[in-house]
């Protein structure tokens, strides 16, 4: 993907989209000797109930630390600390699914600039899970880096819709017939423009811990064992059966651009 020694900035929307779509990459390429910076949208709020916006944003970004330090994250920042805010894929006034593509091209630019990255690491045009606010930060990726005076490639993350599909056949053997995940998180078949990435054993074991620091269990506790007392039934427990079938170094990404 890179050069040991390289410069690698990884852009997302929400806090743990880092670990679930390029967490392997991440711990691979820090642990080669490259120095890692992630840049996070939205302070994931609506995954902190019952908080204020403000000690939502301050109680994901303790949850946030523990995963980057987790998978050698050198350093992370927001875009723009509480410009744009998570609101579960709902439009409103500042929410990041109403933000327009060009602002936060603008400040991923400036991040661009200060960081000189290598390579970007973001998710696919799929947005990975089909979530608008991922769809919407791979274009803005593209559209930052797409007249870059130094032109930067870009590699997005995907999963093949086999992946999604041995990830439901594991969950279906434990809960049945139950709904899994919002539905819009469907897969990939652009196999042939795939480049699968299989990361080291202490990648995948580094992953599964950055997982945990945001919810306790579900990357490590057994399956079997987790599903009893885990009370979602979302995208991110379909993540963990995906890559229970998969493997946890498995990741797949797309190049955009060329270096």
């Amino acid at each position: 993907m890179t050069d040991p020694g390289a410069t690698v900035l990884a852009v997302h929307a929400h806090p743990d989209d880092e670990t679930w779509a390029t967490g392997a990459a991440l711990s691979t390429l820090s642990a080669l000797g490259c120095t890692v910076h992630l840049r996070v949208a939205s302070g994931g709020e609506a995954s902190e109930p019952g908080q204020t916006e403000v000690a939502a944003r301050t109680r994901r970004a303790g949850r946030l630390a523990g995963a980057t330090a987790a998978l050698g994250v050198h350093q992370w920042d927001w875009l723009d600390e509480g410009r744009w805010i998570d609101t579960a894929g709902r439009p409103s006034p500042r929410s990041l699914t109403s933000a327009r593509v060009e602002d936060l091209s603008g400040a991923i630019v400036q991040h661009i600039a200060d960081i000189n990255p290598d390579i970007v690491l973001t998710v696919g045009a799929d947005g990975l899970t089909g979530h608008p606010d991922h769809i919407l930060i791979h274009q803005a990726v593209r559209h930052a880096t797409a007249h870059l005076s130094v032109p930067v490639t870009v590699f997005g993350a995907h999963l093949l819709r086999s992946d999604i599909a041995r990830g439901r056949e594991l969950l279906r053997a434990e809960l049945g017939d139950t709904t899994i995940g919002s539905g819009r998180c469907t897969g990939s078949t652009a196999h042939k423009k795939l480049r699968t990435l299989t990361a080291t054993a202490q990648a995948a074991s580094a992953r599964r811990t950055a997982v945990d620091h945001y919810s306790e269990g579900l990357g490590t506790e057994r399956l079997a064992d987790l599903l009893p007392t885990y009370p979602g039934r979302g995208d991110s427990l379909l993540l963990r059966g995906v890559h229970d079938a998969i493997g946890w170094g498995t990741e797949r990404y797309c190049a955009y651009g060329t270096t």
